[in-house]
């Protein structure tokens, strides 16, 4: 049983200032910030647990405030910290503790799980949870069966013509396969992602983030470079640079929405959540669809930029 004096020995450090003094709520923002990208802390670097149990400790937050609020046990959060999996249950419990974990603290959940399953080598654990591929699989176990009788039944119908056998015998179990493993190897997310991918993003589309209340954004560039780090007041609006591969951070992600023109997308995250590194692009794609119909009502031209 793994002991929790080392999750706690470490709580004032990141929290405190460099003269001891507490941290603004602005301060902690950023040092967690700088901590997730850095994935770094005083000149150390870090693996993905240990910037989770960084990043907790800059926001003031004990173990136990973060089970309380997510409903997760406290050992699996001091484990997952520890980067000590062999603890945790089997059966996909790692990607979900993970991906709830992130969100409460404001981090990509995505990037989370991506990089702290690739350095504990827990990456076919997370393949192995999908369950549509296992799924699909006994699906096309079973489908043989029939294919195989009625190819059968194919057989003894016409046994006098070998050409009648042939066609029957070798095309519907090739097809229907070839159909199974579209089934299983196309799973829903990998299905989607190839819809996405063949269907144009506008990069004309007047896409924008609008302040409804006071708040602090950042916009970042592909490369870093910071085009916009201050308090936006209420109704103040942006237009990032599209499939440019910028991202945004806010304070409080309900402080901020993205529109199209007049139409409403959705808000940068949730009211009093702090977002990290909120990809433009991906939302770009989301406001395409949401405000297609109007724009395909006002013949294509909504807004422009």
């Amino acid at each position: 049983m793994a002991h929790d004096d080392d999750t706690l020995h470490d709580q004032a450090g990141p929290a405190a200032g460099t003269e001891g003094k507490p941290l603004t709520d602005t301060e902690r923002f950023l040092r967690a910030k700088e901590i997730f990208e850095s994935r770094s802390y005083e000149g150390e670097e870090l693996r993905m647990g240990q910037v989770l149990r960084r990043v907790r400790e800059v926001k003031g937050l004990e173990l136990q405030d973060v089970s309380t609020a997510t409903l997760l046990r406290r050992d699996y959060l001091m484990w997952i910290e520890r980067m000590e999996v062999g603890e945790l249950p089997g059966g996909g419990y790692l990607t979900a503790i993970l991906g709830t974990y992130a969100k409460f603290l404001g981090l990509p959940e995505k990037d989370v799980i991506a990089i702290y399953t690739k350095e504990c080598g827990a990456v076919q654990e997370v393949k192995e949870a999908a369950p549509v591929p296992k799924m699909g699989q006994i699906a096309a176990e079973k489908a043989r069966w029939p294919l195989a009788l009625a190819s059968a039944a194919a057989l003894v119908a016409l046994a006098a013509g070998a050409i009648g056998v042939s066609q029957f015998m070798r095309p519907a179990p090739e097809v229907t396969e070839s159909a199974a493993i579209v089934a299983v190897n196309g799973a829903r997310d990998s299905l989607f992602a190839e819809s996405e991918s063949q269907r144009p993003v506008p990069d004309t589309l007047p896409l924008e983030l609008v302040a409804v209340r006071q708040g602090w954004l950042e916009v970042r560039g592909a490369d870093g470079t910071i085009f916009r780090s201050r308090v936006m007041a209420a109704g103040e609006t942006y237009f990032p640079r599209l499939n440019a591969g910028w991202t945004v951070s806010a304070r409080d992600g309900g402080a901020f929405e993205w529109r199209v023109g007049d139409i409403v997308v959705s808000p940068l995250g949730p009211d009093g959540a702090e977002m990290f590194s909120v990809s433009v692009d991906e939302q770009l794609a989301r406001a395409a669809e949401v405000s297609a119909p109007a724009m395909a009502a006002n013949g294509g031209s909504k807004a422009t930029r």
